[in-house]
């Protein structure tokens, strides 16, 4: 079946498949950030404020709080890793698509980037050192393998 579904498919599953992650992981984080104190002060009107530290003023002696901004730091830096990954991922696995690389091998990297990204998510969520730094170079392997075909076929 696998075979059987273009690699422009397989892109734009990949695509949604990963927006929808990193939606899920911001609306994770932005809780987070209610628990920390951490949100700008005009924050405090929300309803979701309610029962939690005053925002824009975390008191980091509160040892709940400054357990709950390194939580929130951790969901930071979960989308700062996305942000710094993805959009370059999509460029390229686009033009490898553009240049016609083997829509085989350009699919098979898009499912490998996809698998690693979000069990990128969850080892770093469940504070997995190692497990976060595999996924992390596999996306990376996958990134720079189809960069590398994209210039080959482009140049051949």
């Amino acid at each position: 079946m696998f075979d059987q579904i273009s690699d422009v498919k397989v892109f734009a599953v990949s695509a949604s498949l990963l927006y929808v992650k990193f939606l899920a992981t911001t609306m994770i984080q932005g809780r987070k950030a209610f628990a920390a104190g951490t949100r700008m002060a005009e924050d405090n009107k929300l309803p979701m404020a309610k029962g939690k530290p005053c925002q824009g003023q975390a008191d980091m002696a509160d040892k709940a709080v400054k357990l709950a901004v390194e939580d929130e730091m951790r969901w930071k830096r979960i989308i700062q890793n996305d942000l710094e990954s993805m959009p370059m991922a999509f460029v390229v696995f686009w033009g490898a698509i553009s240049a016609q690389v083997n829509p085989e091998v350009t699919k098979a990297l898009l499912l490998v980037y996809t698998a690693a990204r979000v069990s990128h998510t969850a080892s770093y969520a469940l504070g997995m050192p190692r497990a976060r730094m595999a996924c992390w170079m596999a996306g990376s392997f996958c990134i720079v393998t189809a960069a590398v075909n994209a210039v080959v076929a482009s140049l051949s």
